[in-house]
Protein backbone atom coordinates (compact mmCIF):
# COMPACT_ATOMS: atom_id res chain seq x y z
CA UNK A 1 0.00 0.00 0.00
CA UNK A 2 1.47 3.38 -0.95
CA UNK A 3 2.59 5.78 1.72
CA UNK A 4 1.63 8.91 -0.19
CA UNK A 5 -1.81 9.48 1.35
CA UNK A 6 -2.89 12.94 2.39
CA UNK A 7 -3.51 12.79 6.15
CA UNK A 8 -4.42 16.45 6.68
CA UNK A 9 -6.94 18.56 4.85
CA UNK A 10 -4.48 21.45 4.77
CA UNK A 11 -2.07 19.31 2.67
CA UNK A 12 -4.64 18.75 -0.10
CA UNK A 13 -4.15 21.36 -2.82
CA UNK A 14 -7.12 22.79 -4.68
CA UNK A 15 -9.66 21.44 -2.20
CA UNK A 16 -12.13 24.24 -2.88
CA UNK A 17 -12.35 23.33 -6.60
CA UNK A 18 -12.84 19.58 -6.12
CA UNK A 19 -15.79 17.84 -7.76
CA UNK A 20 -17.99 15.99 -5.19
CA UNK A 21 -17.23 12.56 -6.67
CA UNK A 22 -13.59 13.12 -7.54
CA UNK A 23 -10.55 11.40 -6.12
CA UNK A 24 -9.62 14.65 -4.36
CA UNK A 25 -13.03 14.73 -2.62
CA UNK A 26 -12.40 11.18 -1.39
CA UNK A 27 -9.04 12.26 -0.03
CA UNK A 28 -10.71 15.15 1.78
CA UNK A 29 -13.38 12.88 3.30
CA UNK A 30 -10.71 10.49 4.57
CA UNK A 31 -8.64 13.37 5.93
CA UNK A 32 -11.68 14.85 7.73
CA UNK A 33 -12.57 11.45 9.19
CA UNK A 34 -8.99 10.93 10.35
CA UNK A 35 -8.82 14.35 12.02
CA UNK A 36 -12.08 13.67 13.85
CA UNK A 37 -10.84 10.25 14.97
CA UNK A 38 -7.52 11.68 16.18
CA UNK A 39 -9.28 14.49 18.07
CA UNK A 40 -11.68 12.03 19.71
CA UNK A 41 -8.81 9.79 20.85
CA UNK A 42 -6.92 12.81 22.16
CA UNK A 43 -9.87 14.02 24.24
CA UNK A 44 -10.40 10.50 25.64
CA UNK A 45 -6.72 10.23 26.55
CA UNK A 46 -6.76 13.68 28.16
CA UNK A 47 -9.84 12.72 30.21
CA UNK A 48 -8.09 9.54 31.42
CA UNK A 49 -5.02 11.57 32.39
CA UNK A 50 -7.15 14.07 34.31
CA UNK A 51 -8.89 11.26 36.21
CA UNK A 52 -5.50 9.79 37.14
CA UNK A 53 -4.14 13.17 38.27
CA UNK A 54 -7.31 13.88 40.28
CA UNK A 55 -7.03 10.50 42.02
CA UNK A 56 -3.36 11.08 42.86
CA UNK A 57 -4.07 14.57 44.21
CA UNK A 58 -6.90 13.20 46.37
CA UNK A 59 -4.65 10.53 47.89
CA UNK A 60 -1.84 13.06 48.35
CA UNK A 61 -3.99 15.24 50.59
CA UNK A 62 -6.00 12.42 52.21
CA UNK A 63 -2.95 10.83 53.81
CA UNK A 64 -2.30 12.49 57.19
CA UNK A 65 0.94 14.49 57.42
CA UNK A 66 2.08 12.81 60.63
CA UNK A 67 2.05 9.36 58.97
CA UNK A 68 5.35 8.40 57.34
CA UNK A 69 3.97 5.25 55.71
CA UNK A 70 0.43 3.89 55.81
CA UNK A 71 -0.56 0.43 56.93
CA UNK A 72 -2.50 -1.79 54.51
CA UNK A 73 -5.64 -1.30 56.61
CA UNK A 74 -5.21 2.47 56.36
CA UNK A 75 -4.84 2.19 52.58
CA UNK A 76 -8.12 0.29 52.36
CA UNK A 77 -9.82 2.88 54.59
CA UNK A 78 -8.52 5.68 52.36
CA UNK A 79 -9.86 3.89 49.30
CA UNK A 80 -13.26 3.54 50.98
CA UNK A 81 -13.18 7.27 51.70
CA UNK A 82 -12.23 7.91 48.06
CA UNK A 83 -15.17 5.86 46.80
CA UNK A 84 -17.58 7.73 49.08
CA UNK A 85 -16.04 11.19 48.53
CA UNK A 86 -19.21 12.60 46.94
CA UNK A 87 -21.72 11.26 49.48
CA UNK A 88 -22.43 14.72 50.97
CA UNK A 89 -23.31 16.15 47.56
CA UNK A 90 -25.45 13.09 46.74
CA UNK A 91 -27.40 13.48 49.97
CA UNK A 92 -27.89 17.20 49.32
CA UNK A 93 -29.17 16.46 45.80
CA UNK A 94 -31.51 13.74 47.09
CA UNK A 95 -32.91 16.19 49.63
CA UNK A 96 -33.82 18.69 46.89
CA UNK A 97 -35.71 16.17 44.75
CA UNK A 98 -39.44 16.66 44.88
CA UNK A 99 -41.80 13.68 44.77
CA UNK A 100 -42.67 12.29 41.33
CA UNK A 101 -39.85 14.20 39.65
CA UNK A 102 -36.94 12.71 37.75
CA UNK A 103 -33.61 12.65 39.49
CA UNK A 104 -31.04 15.26 38.42
CA UNK A 105 -28.41 14.27 35.88
CA UNK A 106 -25.67 15.12 38.36
CA UNK A 107 -27.05 12.52 40.77
CA UNK A 108 -26.90 9.88 38.03
CA UNK A 109 -23.34 10.94 37.25
CA UNK A 110 -22.30 10.53 40.90
CA UNK A 111 -23.99 7.11 41.08
CA UNK A 112 -22.19 6.00 37.91
CA UNK A 113 -18.87 7.30 39.23
CA UNK A 114 -19.30 5.47 42.54
CA UNK A 115 -20.26 2.27 40.74
CA UNK A 116 -17.22 2.54 38.48
CA UNK A 117 -14.94 3.12 41.50
CA UNK A 118 -16.44 0.16 43.36
CA UNK A 119 -15.94 -2.11 40.34
CA UNK A 120 -12.38 -0.92 39.95
CA UNK A 121 -11.73 -1.57 43.66
CA UNK A 122 -13.08 -5.13 43.32
CA UNK A 123 -10.90 -5.82 40.28
CA UNK A 124 -7.82 -3.82 41.30
CA UNK A 125 -7.60 -0.06 41.83
CA UNK A 126 -4.33 1.68 40.95
CA UNK A 127 -3.25 3.93 43.81
CA UNK A 128 0.12 5.29 44.94
CA UNK A 129 2.10 2.91 47.15
CA UNK A 130 1.52 4.54 50.52
CA UNK A 131 3.08 1.68 52.49
CA UNK A 132 6.57 2.71 51.33
CA UNK A 133 7.95 5.74 53.22
CA UNK A 134 10.18 6.89 50.34
CA UNK A 135 7.23 6.75 47.94
CA UNK A 136 5.08 8.77 50.38
CA UNK A 137 7.79 11.45 50.40
CA UNK A 138 7.77 11.47 46.57
CA UNK A 139 3.97 11.72 46.60
CA UNK A 140 4.03 14.69 48.97
CA UNK A 141 6.69 16.45 46.89
CA UNK A 142 4.77 15.87 43.67
CA UNK A 143 3.41 19.13 42.28
CA UNK A 144 0.30 17.80 40.57
CA UNK A 145 1.43 17.56 36.95
CA UNK A 146 0.86 14.47 34.83
CA UNK A 147 4.50 14.16 33.79
CA UNK A 148 5.60 13.69 37.41
CA UNK A 149 3.34 10.69 38.04
CA UNK A 150 5.91 8.28 36.60
CA UNK A 151 8.23 8.90 39.55
CA UNK A 152 5.63 7.62 42.01
CA UNK A 153 5.31 3.86 42.45
CA UNK A 154 1.78 2.60 41.95
CA UNK A 155 0.13 -0.50 43.38
CA UNK A 156 -3.02 -2.34 42.51
CA UNK A 157 -5.25 -2.74 45.56
CA UNK A 158 -8.02 -5.33 45.48
CA UNK A 159 -10.97 -5.31 47.86
CA UNK A 160 -10.58 -9.04 48.53
CA UNK A 161 -7.10 -8.39 49.97
CA UNK A 162 -8.51 -6.08 52.66
CA UNK A 163 -7.25 -7.94 55.73
CA UNK A 164 -4.15 -9.33 54.01
CA UNK A 165 -2.56 -6.44 52.24
CA UNK A 166 -1.71 -5.02 48.86
CA UNK A 167 -0.79 -6.83 45.68
CA UNK A 168 2.04 -5.06 43.91
CA UNK A 169 1.83 -4.23 40.23
CA UNK A 170 4.84 -4.45 37.98
CA UNK A 171 5.47 -0.74 37.40
CA UNK A 172 8.92 0.75 37.65
CA UNK A 173 9.89 4.27 38.49
CA UNK A 174 11.40 6.62 35.95
CA UNK A 175 14.85 6.22 37.49
CA UNK A 176 14.66 2.44 37.00
CA UNK A 177 13.66 2.87 33.34
CA UNK A 178 16.56 5.23 32.72
CA UNK A 179 19.08 2.76 34.13
CA UNK A 180 17.58 -0.05 32.05
CA UNK A 181 17.84 2.11 28.89
CA UNK A 182 21.43 3.04 29.78
CA UNK A 183 22.38 -0.62 30.15
CA UNK A 184 20.85 -1.47 26.76
CA UNK A 185 22.87 1.25 25.01
CA UNK A 186 26.21 -0.04 26.28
Amino acid sequence: MPNNKKHKVSKIKGAEKAHPYSRKAGQMRRAFAREERVDKLKTMKDADRMREVDRMVWFKYALPDEVAAATPEMVHDLIDQYIHRNDDEVEALKATIRPNRPKPAKLGLYDMLMGKDRHEYRTGMKVPNMTDAANVVRLRQWEGDYNGIGAIKMVSVVASSKPGGITMETEETIEDEETVEGEKGE
